[in-house]
C-alpha cells in the first residue's frame, strides 16, 4: 500500500506553510483509493480534524464520499488519538513537520487495527512539479 500526493495538493500544503510562520493546521485529504494506492488531489483546511462525527460525515457528503484522510502540521500524540478510531479504520494521514529552513518533511501513515488503532507507515509518492 502506498499513497500519491498530487502537484495541486502539495503546493497547497507548502502554501499553509508558508504562509504562517508557525503552522498548526489540521485538515482532511480530498481523492480517491485505487486498488492499494491513495490518490491525494486536494487538501482541505479543518482545525481540529472535525468538530463532531455528524461534521466529518456531512463533509464526506459534501466531498461526494471522496474523504480519504487527514493531515495535520506538527501533530502531538493527543491529536493522533482523535483519529485512531473505527470511521477512520483504512484512511490515509500525513505527518507533516517542518524542517529549520521551512521545508516539509511528510511521512504517511494508514490508520490501522490489531488489539487497538494505530498508525501503519506506508511509501509516500509526491509530484512536485510536471504534469
Amino acid at each position: 500500500m502506498d499513497a500519491y500526493l498530487s502537484r495541486e495538493a502539495y503546493h497547497f500544503l507548502l502554501g499553509l506553510n508558508l504562509a504562517s510562520s508557525k503552522p498548526t493546521l489540521d485538515g482532511i485529504l480530498i481523492g480517491h483509493k485505487r486498488g492499494h494506492r491513495f490518490f491525494v488531489e486536494k487538501v482541505f483546511p479543518a482545525q481540529g480534524f472535525y468538530s463532531s462525527l455528524e461534521n466529518y460525515f456531512a463533509l464526506d457528503e459534501h466531498f461526494r464520499g471522496k474523504l480519504i484522510g487527514f493531515f495535520s502540521y506538527e501533530a502531538d500524540e493527543k491529536k493522533k488519538r482523535k483519529i485512531l478510531l473505527p470511521f477512520a479504520y483504512g484512511q490515509l494521514f500525513l505527518d507533516i513537520r517542518l524542517t529549520p529552513k521551512k521545508k516539509m518533511d511528510i511521512k504517511s501513515y494508514v490508520i490501522d487495527h490489531k488489539k487497538d488503532f494505530f498508525l501503519s507507515p506506508i511509501d509516500l509518492k509526491i509530484s512536485k512539479s510536471g504534469g
